[in-house]
């Protein structure tokens, strides 16, 4: 599309250095994140150990159960002893409800050493069904049994009888499920506040300063990038976000000196050229004098146009930079290396940046590819393809169901609202800016095996079938996000059958808008199409290759006019 420029309104007022970003959705922030992962961790450690410390209370209870009742009956032996030598019933009754003021205590059993039973107790259960399930607790530490022995005056130690106890398994069990209960509460109340405690730790030392730099980098205006200023919170850090800030302000400084030494260099230029030129007019008589002065003017000249080759190297340094982020906004090409036999994408800008974006990305099982020319080229072009990434993060985001038609549709109206074109009357007439693109995308992905296409613009998608017989899918009549062009009447969606070993390509202008020298004229998109026929045998990185030396050997002398962009895949 290099048919177009880019214009715009002049850039003077931070409020007009550029669309602004909507906010972070809070399901997406840090701040949400990192409480989701302190809560899961928190809980999980609280869990595992709150298991722990069960398992050792467990433990420790039975072991209290154990010592607890083997005190008790050493302290009743002597009594029970008495009360067996004796076979005094009422003194083996007084010990038998003695040992049931325990209320862990079940039944309790006096015999004397003929069998006999001197006094018994046992308790009525009373505990729910539920509770039986945990009588495993301490089924093995409730059962005792102590035999008596009498000292007999002079006949030494002497068996008299048998003492036996027996513990209630749902009682115990009861009493440490309550405090195993009260336990786990407290736990998940400290997780609770742990998290909660972190999340705001986090809030105020990570998520609040990076809002605030986020706020400050939107105001900066592209007109006076060295007039920007961080604020002065963040300005005093002396941590990561201190250190990006000092790195930012250099970068936006440097970008000043750039343009300050650009327009020192101009001005200077102009005067020695006007200067040069008035004083030829008025010294035409003395030839001697006037070429000692046009000696003196060339040579500084000569230092003009060296200051000017400064200024435009540090000026090409930047657009470098510029290159690198415009890079960095382009998706990994490996995206999509899951759901494809082969792909292979070519970028290639005219100038270091340009017009041409491209996006790749998974949602589930569906795969979509978008690939879009922007007005222009160069620095112009790079900028519309930076609203338009943001634009199309925020559509597909946004987008509950993917549907190419409905996302072209979006994009359109979200570019012409960023860019201010979608104003209607008087007021659209003062606005400067009329830029916009030709956008196609690519939509498939689950157990169909049909692919979704659509369109606008001179972006069309073309498919070489296993036979080798190709077909070219174009899209809607019209282009995307102009202020002077209305949107599209109707966008389509265009089905195609995926069949095993097809291959399907999405090309810019650039790549048909080829001159060349002999004879002069365009390549055109049907030449393109029959080579790559051709080529259909070849992997797609040796097309790729094949392709671009082709483009060359036909420009021959003659220069590229427009940025490149191809995309070729063959799905699985």
């Amino acid at each position: 599309m290099s048919g177009k420029t880019s214009s715009g309104p002049r850039l003077g007022t931070p409020e007009r250095a550029g669309p602004h970003l909507g906010a972070v959705p809070p399901l997406r922030g840090l701040t949400f994140k990192q409480a989701a992962v302190t809560l899961f961790i928190v809980l999980a450690l609280g869990m595992i150990i709150g298991v722990i410390e069960l398992v050792l209370d467990w433990r420790m209870v039975r072991e209290d159960v154990e010592q607890g009742t083997e005190r008790t009956l050493a302290l009743v032996e002597g009594s029970a002893s008495e009360a067996a030598y004796q076979l005094h019933p009422a003194l083996g009754r007084e010990l038998v409800e003695g040992l049931f003021a325990f209320d862990t205590v079940r039944r309790v059993e006096l015999r004397d050493d003929f069998g006999q039973v001197l006094a018994s107790a046992e308790r009525e259960r009373r505990t729910s069904g539920d509770m039986r399930a945990w009588r495993w607790l301490f089924a093995d530490v409730i059962h005792f049994q102590r035999r008596l022995q009498y000292d007999v005056p002079g006949g030494g130690l002497t068996a008299v009888g048998v003492l036996e106890l027996d513990l209630s398994a749902d009682v115990l069990a009861q009493r440490f499920l309550r405090q195993a209960l009260r336990d786990s509460i407290l736990g998940l109340a400290r997780a609770l506040f742990i998290s909660v405690l972190v999340v705001i730790i986090f809030y105020f030392m990570i998520t609040r300063p990076l809002l605030a730099l986020s706020g400050a980098i939107a105001r900066v205006d592209p007109a006076l990038p060295g007039a920007w200023s961080p604020p002065p919170a963040l300005g005093r850090r002396r941590d990561e976000l201190g250190l990006l800030l000092g790195h930012l302000k250099t970068l936006l400084q440097a970008s000043q000196d750039g343009l300050d030494a650009r327009d020192r260099a101009e001005r200077e230029f102009t005067a020695l050229t006007q200067e040069l030129e008035a004083r030829v007019q008025a010294r035409t008589r003395d030839l001697e004098r006037q070429k000692r002065e046009v000696e003196r003017a060339l040579g500084q000249l000569d230092s003009a146009h060296q200051r000017l080759s400064e200024a435009n190297g540090r000026l090409l340094e930047s657009h470098r930079y510029a290159r690198r982020i415009q890079t960095a906004m382009l998706p990994p090409k490996d995206a999509l290396d899951a759901v494809v036999a082969e792909i292979e994408i070519l970028w290639e800008p005219l100038h270091l940046v340009g017009g041409d974006w491209y996006w790749l990305e998974r949602r589930g099982d569906l795969n979509l590819i978008l690939v879009a020319d922007c007005t222009g080229h160069g620095v112009p072009g790079a900028f519309i393809t930076l609203v338009l990434a943001s634009a199309t993060q925020q559509v597909l985001r946004e987008s509950p169901d993917w549907s190419p038609a409905e996302i072209l549709a979006a994009l359109d109206r979200e570019v012409r609202a960023r860019l201010h074109q979608d104003r209607a009357g008087p007021a659209s007439a003062d606005w400067e800016s009329d830029d916009g693109l030709d956008a196609a995308l690519l939509l498939w992905g689950g157990r169909d095996r049909r692919m979704r296409f659509a369109g606008v613009g001179g972006i069309p998608l073309v498919k070489i079938a296993p036979t080798g017989e190709a077909s070219t899918i174009r899209g809607a009549r019209g282009h995307l996000g102009y202020q002077s062009l209305s949107s599209p009447r109707r966008i389509l969606n265009h089905e195609i059958e995926i069949e095993p070993g097809a291959t399907f390509y999405l090309m810019t202008d650039g790549i048909t808008d080829q001159m060349g020298t002999t004879p002069r004229r365009l390549l055109g998109r049907r030449c393109v199409v029959e080579w790559l026929q051709g080529s259909a045998a070849l992997d797609l990185s040796d097309q790729v290759r094949g392709l671009c030396a082709m483009l060359e050997r036909y420009r021959g002398e003659e220069s590229r006019r427009d940025d490149m962009t191809l995309v070729a895949l063959r799905p699985l």
